[in-house]
């Protein structure tokens, strides 16, 4: 597989054309979502090995966070007892479960192609959300 950006180097035939639809798997490739102890979920690119956006609206240790498969979104759950949905473009948080669980939430997971979230928490359950 290529590893070039596609500028110089010459020999700009078919195969250094890609479609839309790669282009934004590359893009969605090279996003990385982090979470922690500073209450901040960050969002990385890999290629620039650097830091695209920092949220802070937790209120308590961030316990795991994922990227939305579209790219568009960051979803983050914590020791707050909340789900968070961060929106990338805008830097800014769109909706907030609050107490999705009773005690502090530890897991969420993303289904790749359906709107259903599931988050697990201390309190022994696993809860399973419909995103619209």
């Amino acid at each position: 597989s290529g590893s070039g950006s596609g500028s110089g180097g010459g020999g700009g035939g078919a195969d250094n054309r890609k479609s839309t639809a790669d282009k934004k798997a590359d893009e969605l490739n090279d996003l990385l979502a982090s979470c922690g102890r500073d209450r901040t979920v960050r969002l990385w690119s890999i290629s620039k090995a650097a830091c695209l956006v920092t949220f802070d609206a937790h209120e308590n240790w961030v316990r795991s966070v994922l990227v939305h498969p579209t790219g568009n979104f960051i979803i983050s759950a914590g020791d707050d007892r909340s789900v968070r949905v961060f929106d990338v473009k805008s830097k800014r948080c769109l909706r907030t479960i609050d107490d999705a669980h009773p005690h502090f939430v530890t897991s969420i997971a993303m289904h790749h192609t359906l709107p259903i979230m599931v988050s697990g928490g201390v309190d022994h359950t696993v809860k399973c959300w419909q995103l619209d």
